[in-house]
């Protein structure tokens, strides 16, 4: 039985698969589109806000009116910092249901590249097809990175912030989370709340949160910290104006700076519920970790203090993501292989596009070809476009070619 063909796949459903469907059928294109939608951000634990400023996570579509502001003012909920992470989620299914209708809530089990050069997936409700040009865009989904010292501990002890939707199971249980940025932060917080007791243990010599920046700002301050996405500051300012600019940068300098740029912050409306309620260690160093019974043992170093030893109930890693292709195991083992990396990622060309011909990359994992603002949602305001326009072209060509051969 031949398989199917569609012009596009989109593996994903999240901010930047939904802006690149919607860009995509702007211009005409046929694609197909697969996984349930918005589901890293439906799975968010309740009683968190979104980290990236409302005006900034925004879905993508051609036509006005669908902007994540607009939304929450048509619904009388607040459009400014913070916003509930619920919410976000519930407008991205908004945006999906009013202009992606056609998208399928079904997993994409593994994707090969055939002899031809085409791709063919293999779903999990066992549907087989085929499609020209493919575009990977699962956001966060199996990047979760765990320090080498909890990896060989079972689940029960130790996990990922990434595999939390619920923390009513460490209630009268002592927790001890490892990392300092939001997600770290966020998971003390949360373990306090449920009747937990929690320890954040940072290797950074102080805990950094973002100030929450004023509605109204002096002209002074707009003119020498403008504000932007990524927030103030003409850095941050000239990559959102010139989001081409640092795929330009020579690969070493711009690898150094992305791993460098805006490092491990919790959001300012976290602090109220950390501070004298979840105690943060600084410049600790976790050097070994071992089950001791039906608790964890850990060893840990402290500037000040030495080396000393914690016993602890449960431990959750905080510690980001990994932008890596070998662990986006619904890759065929024999295409990750031809795809060139820059460090573990993909080495994108100016239009996303791999060195696998008609293979294309969104999102986080595209952050060292693009820069920090790819860790953001609002960085699929320039790439979903590049990306659709890139797709389209030889598309609108082709139609153009069959329409002066019937003319004639």
């Amino acid at each position: 039985m031949p398989l199917r063909d569609t012009h596009v796949a989109i593996v994903g459903s999240g901010p930047y698969a939904l802006s690149l469907a919607a860009q995509l059928r702007g211009r005409g294109v046929e694609y197909r589109i697969f996984g349930p939608p918005m589901k890293f951000w439906r799975d968010m634990p309740k009683g968190i806000n979104l980290k990236s400023y409302a005006f900034a996570s925004n879905l993508y579509a051609p036509q006005p009116g669908y902007r994540f502001p607009e939304w929450c003012r048509a619904r009388g909920l607040e459009d400014h910092e913070p916003c509930t992470m619920a919410s976000f989620a519930e407008y991205g299914v908004w945006f999906q249901q009013r202009l992606i209708p056609e998208l399928e809530p079904v997993e994409v089990l593994k994707v090969l590249l055939a002899n031809d050069g085409k791709f063919e997936l293999r779903l999990a409700n066992g549907e087989e097809l085929r499609a020209r040009r493919v575009v990977f865009a699962t956001g966060l989904s199996g990047l979760a990175q765990t320090p080498a010292q909890l990896q060989s501990l079972p689940h029960e002890l130790a996990s990922h912030t990434f595999q939390h939707s619920d923390y009513s199971p460490f209630a009268g249980k002592r927790v001890a989370v490892i990392g300092g940025g939001a997600s770290a932060v966020e998971a003390g917080a949360l373990v306090h709340e449920a009747g937990g007791t929690a320890e954040v243990l940072i290797r950074s010599s102080r805990a950094v949160f973002n100030e929450r920046g004023p509605r109204v700002r002096a002209l002074r301050d707009r003119i020498s910290h403008p504000m932007s996405v990524l927030g103030p500051g003409r850095k941050n300012f000239a990559m959102e104006m010139l989001p081409f600019a640092v795929h330009f940068v020579p690969e070493a300098r711009r690898v150094r700076f992305v791993n460098g740029y805006l490092g491990p912050a919790a959001p300012w409306w976290i602090k109220d519920r950390i501070d004298g309620k979840v105690p943060i260690h600084t410049s600790c160093q976790l050097l070994a970790a071992e089950r001791a019974g039906s608790r964890v043992r850990l060893q840990l170093r402290q500037a000040g203090q030495g080396e000393r030893t914690i016993e602890v109930d449960h431990v959750i890693a905080g510690t980001g993501y990994a932008y890596d292709i070998d662990r986006l195991d619904y890759l065929d083992e024999s295409l990750r292989r031809g795809i060139r990396r820059l460090e573990r990622g993909p080495d994108l060309t100016y239009n996303f596009e791999s060195s696998v011909k008609g293979a294309y990359f969104l999102g986080p994992i595209t952050a060292l070809s693009f820069g920090p603002l790819l860790r953001f949602v609002s960085g699929a305001a320039f790439s979903t476009p590049a990306v659709a326009r890139h797709i389209a072209g030889p598309v609108k060509s082709a139609a153009s070619a069959l329409r002066r051969m019937i003319a004639r």
